[in-house]
């Protein structure tokens, strides 16, 4: 998958996205970087739902079951960044994702006090076929910048055919629950 390069998801009814990063020393050598890698680093994985340009809902770590129906899930948080494979994962059952709902913007975040992007070294993102059989759709490799807190990842489109999907890869900022849902409008068309 390339950055801004839109990809039909046909024949795909649950959409798996996923994130791992691995924790930097954060510049330190010796004990201290030792210390900071055994930490780890808790970056947040959010979609936001919306119509249009207007949220709907928000699947993240705080809102694990976004519609109460099993449709767009967050598999829960991870403080680290030392799970195996993929470090934070969104389902979404585009079936039964509810009909308003046009656009899903997928976003990784760093916006708790005393976390940012440059306790990581690089974040990977995900794509998968989730249904039976499921599949890897694509991967991509964010450019981490120290301009933002916030990288848009991707964005799934509701098209008259199905869903597609986007690789956005573009820094923001989002310092709050809100901002982050200003991200997601910023990102929604």
């Amino acid at each position: 998958m390339l950055k801004n390069q839109s990809e039909t998801l046909t024949g795909v009814t649950v959409l798996q996205v996923g994130v791992a990063w691995k924790t930097s020393g954060g510049g330190r050598k010796g004990l201290g970087g030792f210390i900071k890698r055994q930490i780890g680093t808790d970056l947040d994985l959010a979609c936001i739902a919306l119509t249009g340009t207007d949220p709907k809902r928000l699947c993240w770590f705080d809102n694990l079951d976004a519609f109460d129906n099993g449709s767009l899930l967050s598999g829960g948080d991870n403080r680290t960044g030392k799970a195996a494979g993929d470090d934070e994962t969104i389902t979404a059952r585009l079936d039964e994702i509810p009909a308003q709902i046009d656009t899903l913007v997928f976003v990784v975040s760093a916006f708790k006090k005393g976390v940012s992007f440059s306790n990581v070294e690089g974040i990977t993102l995900n794509v998968y076929d989730g249904g039976p059989g499921g599949r890897l759709l694509g991967s991509d490799m964010p450019t981490i910048r120290p301009n933002g807190n916030a990288c848009v990842v991707a964005r799934a489109k509701r098209q008259p055919s199905g869903w597609e999907i986007t690789v956005l890869n573009e820094m923001d900022n989002a310092s709050s629950k809100d901002q982050l849902l200003q991200v997601g409008q910023r990102y929604a068309a």
